[in-house]
């Protein structure tokens, strides 16, 4: 299959999980989307854990792309540490569409132990990434303080994926800046 033909199955995936939920990604649907063969989707994913793995592999990707142009190494570790949870928090439209797919694919690792499993890595390595941009700010935060950020994070993303109108734009923002404000190191 051609790298289009791999792009058309991951849009199909996460167009139907926005769109349509996760119990309508099936191969045969995801097929139909990418105007693609059930044969040529089935092999490169077997299953529809894959196909979900596959779209959060992606989703990741296109993450870590967005917090690294995010991050500026002259920028003041608050505004980098704000920025990323920006993202977390799926603040912004692009942001928001991957939170519906985090949400699928958290909702697939109740079920799914491969699914479980890096659900698990990629928690552990946000949290990783949370507690030294935390640090970087105020040396006295450190993995509980990054646990409850994206606790928090997860909420709001959750609250942005599925109640636009009562999570907007402004206060998803406003609600990551005041609480990141009672993180601030105290004055020296």
């Amino acid at each position: 299959m051609t790298s289009a033909g791999a792009q058309r199955i991951l849009t199909a995936v996460q167009d139907i999980l926005i769109e349509r939920g996760i119990e309508d990604v099936t191969i045969r649907n995801v097929a139909a989307a990418a105007g693609l063969s059930i044969g040529a989707v089935q092999h490169h994913h077997k299953t529809k854990d894959d196909l979900i793995m596959a779209a959060m592999n992606e989703v990741s990707r296109n993450f870590i792309e967005r917090v690294s142009a995010a991050l500026q190494p002259e920028a003041p570790a608050r505004e980098n540490l704000g920025a990323v949870c920006r993202i977390l928090g799926g603040v912004d439209d692009e942001s928001r569409t991957a939170s519906v797919i985090w949400l699928a694919y958290a909702s697939k690792a109740t079920t799914s132990s491969a699914v479980a499993d890096a659900h698990r890595a990629s928690w552990r390595l946000m949290e990783e990434g949370l507690t030294t941009l935390l640090r970087r700010w105020n040396p006295a935060l450190g993995h509980d303080d990054a646990a409850m950020l994206m606790a928090l994070l997860d909420g709001i993303a959750i609250a942005r994926a599925t109640e636009t109108d009562r999570m907007t734009f402004d206060r998803a923002q406003l609600l990551i800046d005041q609480y990141l404000d009672r993180l601030k190191p105290p004055p020296r």
